[in-house]
């Protein structure tokens, strides 16, 4: 079983909307390991209040506990202001 990770669902400008309880997901680019979850059905990106999540070589998941979030995107990938914007 999978260990399940507490990240933080905020709308565009940073406000926080819900929290939940999703596996993270690593994808190898490169030298870097961005981290990713399913929210509504669609993968999202997280991200984190502290440095280096997406670095392999400098990051500690202690560092992360509680600061993970992901915020609405469009196709682009460009943020969007509310979840109802997001594609």
């Amino acid at each position: 079983m999978c260990k399940k990770h507490e990240v933080q669902v905020r709308n565009g400008d940073g406000t926080l909307v819900e929290k939940i309880n999703v596996v993270l997901r690593a994808e190898a680019i490169g030298n870097f390991c961005p981290i990713f979850c399913t929210y509504k059905g669609k993968r999202r990106l997280v991200e984190s209040d502290a440095c280096h999540l997406d670095d392999p070589f400098r990051c500690n998941e202690a560092d992360h506990v509680n600061k993970m979030f992901i915020r609405p995107r469009a196709a682009t990938g460009h943020v969007v202001p509310t979840w109802k914007d997001a594609k």
